[in-house]
């Protein structure tokens, strides 16, 4: 009906996600960079598959008419992965899926879940619009997240930089092995950061947040051009997802290079206390 695969029987399940492969978490999952809970019908003849990233995003794919995996998926949902998700303060869930016609089954998956439809936008980079060395202020730093950065306690928003990275990767080791991050530094305080969420080969999705003190002022932009410099310069792809109502992430996403590919669809639940 539907079990819990094990890492190595992941890789069972990726042609099923085919049509949903611009959500890079899934080859990131696949490939054992990002932690998650990954379902299927079957393990080894897989029909239809859920992956949770442990964060606010779960993702479906295969046969829409698997009658006992979704009814398996409504019990799942409800009993396993939002209690899971209240611990830890997830406000919400989202649903990605692939094929559309899943929507004819979201009242029996997302059964009481009052979800709605909501937009998001996918980028890709055109070209690196902005030279973020020439915006550095004097007393300002651009600082790559390596090991050394990551340790030092005197640093304001050091813990956030931390709980960033270790909500998408297994341990900082992992990240600063496999990914990359850039924060701008004032002083003693990390005014923004941004970072590779989710890897897989020569692609990289980048994160990007600043201090709420210290946003307007071009932060954002500086540090997200510095993540896309590195990619350029690596020979490395940047991607980039945000909500169609996020105008302050597509902003910067606009700004610094990146072209809207299209939009997609996803359904959307808060979790109340």
């Amino acid at each position: 009906m539907i079990q819990r695969l094990e890492e190595n029987e992941y890789g069972w399940i990726r042609p099923l996600f085919d049509g949903l492969r611009y959500n890079l978490v899934i080859d990131s999952v696949i490939d054992g960079n990002t932690r998650a809970w990954v379902y299927a019908d079957d393990a080894s003849s897989p029909r239809s598959a859920l992956m949770w990233n442990r964060q606010d995003t779960m993702l479906l794919a295969g046969d829409v008419d698997n009658d006992k995996f979704n009814q398996a998926l409504d019990r799942l949902i409800t009993e396993e992965i939002i209690p899971n998700a209240r611990k830890r303060y997830i406000p919400h869930l989202s649903l990605h899926y692939f094929p559309q016609a899943w929507e004819s089954k979201a009242d029996v998956i997302l059964r009481d879940k009052h979800p709605v439809k909501a937009r998001r936008r996918f980028y890709t980079l055109a070209d690196l619009k902005v030279d973020w060395r020439a915006g550095i202020r004097p007393g300002y730093t651009m600082q790559r997240m390596d090991d050394g950065l990551l340790a030092r306690t005197d640093l304001k928003n050091v813990d956030q930089v931390m709980g960033w990275i270790l909500s998408f990767w297994h341990s900082t080791q992992d990240f600063t092995r496999t990914g990359f991050g850039f924060c701008l530094i004032q002083g003693e305080v990390i005014l923004s950061w941004c970072l590779s969420v989710y890897v897989s080969g020569e692609k990289f999705e980048l994160g990007l947040a600043t201090d709420a003190a210290h946003r307007k002022q071009g932060f954002a932009t500086l540090t997200a051009s510095a993540c896309i410099d590195h990619c350029t310069t690596h020979h490395l792809t940047p991607l980039w997802h945000c909500w169609d109502d996020n105008l302050p992430s597509i902003g910067v996403a606009e700004k610094v290079g990146f072209e809207k590919a299209f939009e997609y669809t996803v359904y959307s639940f808060e979790l109340s206390s």
